[in-house]
């Protein structure tokens, strides 16, 4: 790394091939371990990027635009083992960009509010995981992995998980706590690279709202949603050594990246002049990040790699990929508009919704379109799936303007309700899972389940405390 020029060397040829970013980070050696854990910069060495570099450089930036209204992406990519996990949510003292971010988030509205009581903050939380192009819930999971919840569009919020629950949260203790849960049901295996492999996509939704009155009276809503992506490393199954359902789950990954890697592709085309259709809807994970590479949204990429002289090709490819994100270029615009408009428009919107589906009159632009070349079946099919998609908008429009409706209060009440349900839920599966490992299971998965448990339990006392 020389500033922000990443080299790298061919162990082979001992070409040199030179990349330029924004900054170039080095963490592989060069640090001093602290009392507590923490890696931080060894004397006389200025090379090593500790975390509180990383977040002062990229996480301050996605705060910012959090109080300015603007909505932002931040995501790792590279292989697995590269460090993905270690930047976006970290180890122990080793906070990564997320829990720091939430924690400096707190202060701020702290602050501010001794400096504007008038003005409302709220903070809503979800963790979602993308497991073999199926989306799974990781605060109310469901013991079936490879059905997961619907993927809708939305005329203007665009893509969205029907069903995810978001969670109302008050503190960065709160934050913690759903982090620790969520992470708890995270997908991830063993393989010769990693022991804690990631096999699933994560996607971690803070929703920042700030209220007040406007010279008119009018109250005021500025919100952001900052998306905070920790992608599954791409792989080789040589390499990995994976078989069975870890070589499935691997190929499964690869797919996904792949279709991302076309969809960065055809971003940077666009953004170079020329004309090309970027295939969004190749894939879930492709569809969950279309605002945040071609929409509204301020977005920022992480390109992790290994230091390794065996993984040059792998190394070389995640290089190449992010020399071609940096070309797309995102247009984002402050959201803020009054509450009252807000509900407006979405009854009006309702209004239609609810007038075609009692008419049976389906969009025309969409029914017509291929209509000559379409059977009478293929028609009917293509009729329920609109009265599907319109439906599921509907019930979205109602969700909305319902939460728009409610005090910080009673959202406040609901969310500690929310908590210590789940707490008891996760206590008692994690409990039964315990007793039957002590039965049946060898020491190591004995020892993991006890752990987990153990988890569980602190997570249980600590909502039992609020």
């Amino acid at each position: 790394m020389e500033g922000p020029a990443t080299i790298l060397t061919n162990p082979q040829t001992g070409e040199e091939k030179r990349f330029a970013f924004d900054y170039s980070y080095w963490s592989h050696d060069g640090m001093i371990e602290q009392q507590d854990g923490y890696f931080s910069i060894a004397p006389n060495n200025s090379k090593f990027a500790d975390q509180n570099t990383v977040y002062r450089d990229l996480g301050v930036g996605v705060l910012r635009n959090a109080w300015d209204g603007y909505n932002s992406t931040l995501f790792a990519y590279g292989q697995t083992g590269s460090g993905k996990s270690w930047s976006i949510v970290g180890y122990g003292a080793n906070k990564g960009i997320v829990p720091t971010f939430a924690e400096q988030l707190y202060k701020e509205i702290d602050e501010r509010r001794h400096s504007s009581p008038s003005t409302q903050y709220e903070v809503k939380f979800s963790m979602l995981e993308i497991y073999s192009e199926a989306v799974r819930d990781l605060l109310h999971p469901s013991d079936d992995k490879r059905h997961g919840l619907k993927i809708r569009e939305h005329p203007k919020k665009g893509f969205y998980v029907e069903g995810l629950k978001t969670q109302f949260v008050d503190s960065y203790d709160a934050i913690e706590k759903q982090m620790d849960e969520g992470t708890l049901n995270r997908t991830v295996a063993a393989t010769n690279m990693n022991a804690t492999s990631s096999r699933a996509h994560t996607i971690v939704g803070i929703t920042f709202v700030q209220k007040q009155k406007n010279e008119a009276g009018q109250e005021t809503a500025k919100t952001s949603v900052v998306n905070l992506v920790d992608l599954a490393g791409s792989e080789r199954a040589d390499s990995t050594g994976a078989t069975g359902d870890r070589l499935k789950e691997g190929a499964a990954i690869n797919q996904s990246l792949s279709a991302l890697g076309n969809v960065i592709a055809a971003l940077a085309d666009n953004s170079n002049g020329k004309m090309v259709k970027v295939p969004f809807r190749d894939s879930v994970l492709t569809k969950l990040l279309k605002n945040a590479l071609g929409g509204n949204s301020k977005t920022v990429m992480i390109a992790a790699i290994s230091p390794a002289d065996i993984n040059y090709e792998e190394t070389l490819s995640t290089l190449r990929y992010a020399d071609r994100a940096k070309q797309i270029k995102t247009v984002a615009t402050v959201n803020e508009d009054p509450t009252e408009k807000l509900i407006r428009e979405l009854k009006t919107e309702n209004e239609k919704l609810v007038k075609l589906l009692q008419e049976g009159n389906l969009p025309a632009d969409i029914v017509n379109g291929d209509r000559e070349n379409m059977s009478d079946a293929e028609l009917a099919e293509l009729r329920k799936d609109l009265e599907e998609e319109m439906k599921a908008e509907l019930e979205e429009n109602e969700r909305e303007m319902e939460e728009m409706r409610k005090s910080y209060e009673e959202k406040l009440e609901a969310a500690q309700r929310d908590v210590v349900v789940r707490a008891i839920a996760l206590f008692i599966i994690n409990a039964v899972y315990v007793i039957k490992c002590c039965k049946t299971a060898t020491v190591n998965i004995y020892s993991a389940a006890l752990r987990i448990s153990l988890i569980s339990i602190k997570y249980f006392v600590a909502c039992m405390r609020q």
